[in-house]
């Protein structure tokens, strides 16, 4: 019952919150940019460099945004000279490292934008780890 004391519970809540906190500053994202399309297109691509600064693995398996329909991890495939795109149902980041997501590689598939996007603009992703870890990444759309 001791367990249940309001101070006990705020100390609880407090030490979570720092974990959670710490975790999220061991997973870091730089450079994130969505390339701008022509008004009516209904895909763009986004990109960034993904810093795992932890000793353990960390998992990319979702992401996710109010400005999109959906958001899908993909990968640009070359085969005979033709390229194509197929889904990536995760992202395995290694310890100390970094994953880039870039053009003809890598990137997040945006689907059906919900608003006109220009350069200069902003968009937030939100990045999931399998960890239960949320990321709240600001993309610059650019030229």
């Amino acid at each position: 019952m001791r367990w249940r004391h309001p101070v006990f519970v705020c100390l609880i809540l407090a030490l979570t919150l720092v974990a959670a906190a710490s975790e999220a500053a061991d997973v870091s994202v730089r450079d994130a940019w969505v390339r701008e399309t022509p008004p009516g297109m209904t895909m763009m691509a986004g990109y960034m460099e993904l810093r795992n600064n932890t000793s353990q693995p960390q998992v990319l398996v979702a992401a996710s945004s109010s400005d999109f329909e959906t958001v899908m991890i993909h990968r640009t495939i070359v085969k005979n000279g033709m390229a194509s795109m197929g889904h990536a149902s995760q992202i395995e980041l290694t310890p100390n490292a970094s994953f880039i997501f870039t053009p003809g590689g890598y990137h997040l598939m945006l689907m059906s934008p919900k608003r006109t996007l220009r350069a200069s603009n902003r968009v937030d992703i939100n990045l999931e780890f399998r960890s239960g870890l949320r990321l709240l990444v600001s993309f610059e759309v650019r030229k």
